[in-house]
């Protein structure tokens, strides 16, 4: 099964509007403004230019167009409009997906990472942290024993696979103990994946999309488990940064996610077991992750449960306002900015370090946005 790149990017405004055309070099018709919101559809490896929907028109504005673009916009509009109520998991276990996003709690067992740099590098308090995770509402914990911090940070010290095991596998197994809840492990290493499935991980969060480890997706399917495939600019997050630019800010990364997805899926990796993230801070400049973070809804038309992690990243600190030697809990305030853009994009997944802030943050969001069930008139309460 193929992945089909076409992408479906919402614009609300004539400002948003000019901006996606711009990536493409074409001049969209004049819409009035109660014409918006529109939709751009943009048909991957096609001669044909992006075409532009009024959503208020959308049923009549496809029927003009040829039959051929006109199956391809139908279909990116269903994936970009679908939304899986679960992730499934290995062992058959689901990661519930309704409430959306699902918070994935942090869980660094490092001494190098930029966000906590060492704070949880010892077991026993990263199995404490990943409880208090749980208990202040993370839908799952992401357990990491390599450093993937940017070279501006300094480079992180290679982690061999020997260390990076000794590092994960006793958090995992004590966090199994304790609890039954989702865990995932944040590695490149197929033998590192192998051992925390074991353990009792369900979910392999690979930085790499697979590319690192050729023996990443053997053992995926293998233990039948979960991966959210990140898009990363090559394969080393000391690398990552040296180029930052892309033809496309946004294609480019969608169609690599979707070649990754297909890889899977073409193995033998069910559908229902992926999820993509665009990869925030990876290979991207400071102005292009807010490039993602405006058009983020356009990944939703690859048709996977979307990650997004924004939290305490180095453009989170640049845009907003927060000094080079703060601490990095600083960043909490512009973290949930970017997270009420991933909501509103329908992410299903939010990767965070400040759990507990982050789930009070969008169960007010919710409350605000519910309007009350009101009783009729008469109507007796109880």
């Amino acid at each position: 099964m193929r992945v089909c790149p076409d992408l479906v990017f919402p614009a609300d405004t004539a400002e948003s509007l000019r901006e996606i055309a711009s990536w493409d070099s074409f001049r969209p018709a004049t819409f009035s403004a109660s014409e918006f919101p529109v939709d751009v559809v943009r048909f991957e490896g096609s001669h044909s230019p992006p075409v532009v929907l009024s959503r208020a028109r959308r049923a009549e504005s496809l029927k003009a167009l040829p039959a051929s673009l006109r199956e391809r916009a139908l279909l990116a509009f269903a994936r970009s409009e679908r939304r899986p109520a679960v992730l499934q998991l290995a062992r058959g276990r689901r990661l519930d997906l309704s409430s959306t996003p699902a918070v994935m709690g942090v869980v660094n067992v490092t001494p190098d990472s930029f966000s906590d740099g060492g704070l949880y590098f010892d077991a026993g308090r990263a199995v404490a942290r990943a409880l208090e995770m749980f208990e202040a509402g993370a839908a799952i914990v992401d357990v990491g024993g390599e450093s993937t911090r940017p070279a501006a940070y300094g480079l992180a010290a290679p982690v061999g696979v020997d260390e990076e095991l000794a590092r994960v596998v006793p958090v995992i197994e004590g966090i199994r103990r304790a609890s039954d809840r989702p865990v995932s492990i944040d590695t490149r290493k197929a033998a590192v994946a192998r051992a925390a499935l074991a353990a009792g991980a369900d979910l392999v969060n690979d930085v790499s999309a697979l590319r690192y480890d050729p023996e990443m997706l053997p053992v995926l399917l293998e233990e039948d488990a979960a991966v959210v495939l990140m898009h990363m600019r090559g394969d080393d997050p000391r690398t990552m940064q040296a180029d930052t630019s892309y033809a496309h800010p946004v294609a480019d990364v969608a169609s690599e996610l979707a070649g990754a997805a297909s890889k899977a899926i073409e193995a033998g990796l069910a559908a229902d077991r992926i999820a993509v993230d665009p990869g925030l801070g990876f290979g991207k400049s400071l102005e292009g992750n807010l490039v993602l973070l405006r058009h983020l809804a356009a990944f939703r038309a690859l048709g996977f449960p979307l990650a997004v992690g924004a939290s305490r990243k180095a453009f989170v600190r640049r845009f907003s306002g927060v000094a080079d030697d703060a601490p990095t809990v600083a960043r909490l305030p512009g973290s949930l900015a970017a997270l009420v853009r991933a909501r509103a994009a329908g992410a299903a997944i939010a990767r965070v370090h400040d759990v507990e802030e982050s789930v009070r943050f969008l169960t007010m969001l919710e409350a605000i946005e519910s309007p009350p069930v009101r009783q009729p008139a008469g109507a007796a309460t109880r």
